[in-house]
């Protein structure tokens, strides 16, 4: 196997566990959507976003800061499509 075709292979191992993780995400956040709308609270928080955003980014080198924040907006705008149906 070459160099390209075991670094594939972990790559998909890699993406194998994030969609699990993903599923296991999207889950929750139907339930906190449940809970949300029971209780009449908005779907987005903004300063919650910014919070997690901050956290997660605030060690990372600066080339790698905007790979993760986009990541996680991404993610979290999936919640709240999720949290809002």
């Amino acid at each position: 196997m070459t160099e390209l075709e075991l670094l594939r292979k972990k790559i998909d191992e890699i993406d194998e566990e994030l969609l699990v993780l993903f599923k296991e995400r999207l889950e929750v956040s139907k339930q906190i959507g449940i809970l949300k709308k029971k209780y009449k609270m908005n779907i987005f928080d903004p300063e919650r976003e910014k919070q997690i955003i901050s956290e997660a980014t605030e060690s990372m080198p600066d080339n790698e800061k905007k790979y993760t924040e986009s990541f996680l907006h991404n993610l979290m705008d999936i919640s709240k499509e999720v949290q809002s149906e």
